[in-house]
């Protein structure tokens, strides 16, 4: 699967996670439920993993001026 977004819309995305993830952070503390709890620190795990490449995207290198993040093979369980 091949992604192409504007740096604009990678932003959006990266403040959105971000938000996600502090509340999904208070969501875990607060879950007695062992199943739910490991649901959703396996979530936060990969929400991160999401936050972390569209950074690396954000800081590399590109041709000033570049208004779109680099497109990128992104792994698709589906295919």
């Amino acid at each position: 699967m091949r992604l192409e977004i504007t740096t604009e819309q990678a932003r959006a995305v990266k403040g959105l996670l971000a938000e996600a993830l502090r509340d999904m952070s208070h969501e875990i503390a607060a879950t007695e439920n062992p199943a739910y709890r490991a649901g959703l620190v396996a979530r936060r795990q990969l929400l991160t993993e999401v936050d972390g490449a569209i950074g690396a995207l954000l800081v590399g290198p590109g041709p000033a001026g570049d208004a779109t993040v680099p497109a990128r093979e992104l792994a698709h369980p589906g295919g």
